[in-house]
């Protein structure tokens, strides 16, 4: 008996550590959770939707009569709550060098009021060629209309 007794606590043993082995290949064959990644994603897209467009600063700076350099646009930026990307703001403010904001603005209004004549014009053509084409339609029917008359 002590050796039935003795077989059986050998058994036990033996299937629990096959149970303990099973739930070890369970938990390393399961993909992982990435919450991380979900995580970073959603502050990826956060970030998209809140990355700050710095020429609309540099124009509230212009407009306010401040100076426009960098530590102004940095400050402009985090004054919103948001976090101002250096690299950004240094390329912006390096371009903007020998540019005089107002004259940019006038030819950016005239180029724009230069194209509203020429779309003028082409909404123009497009009525009088429908206007010709009805012309052409309402003889085509007079003229079908006599024929069936004189047939």
């Amino acid at each position: 008996m002590a050796e039935e007794t003795q077989t059986q606590e050998t058994a036990q043993e033996e299937k629990k550590e096959e149970v303990k082995e099973a739930q070890k290949e369970q938990t390393q064959e399961q993909p992982k959770e990435e919450p991380k990644a979900e995580e970073s994603k959603e502050e990826t897209k956060a970030e998209g939707t809140k990355k700050p467009n710095y020429v609309y600063g540099v124009l509230l700076l212009h407009s306010a009569g401040k100076e426009i350099t960098e530590e102004n646009l940095k400050k402009l930026v985090q004054s919103v709550g948001l976090q101002p990307d250096e690299a950004q703001i240094k390329s912006l403010i390096s371009s903007l060098e020998g540019v005089n904001i107002d004259e940019a603005i006038s030819q950016a209004v005239s180029f724009q009021a230069a194209q509203s004549p020429a779309t003028q014009e082409k909404k123009e053509e497009k009525k009088e060629e429908k206007k010709e084409e009805e012309m052409e339609k309402k003889a085509e029917e007079a003229a079908a209309g006599l024929s069936s008359l004189f047939g």
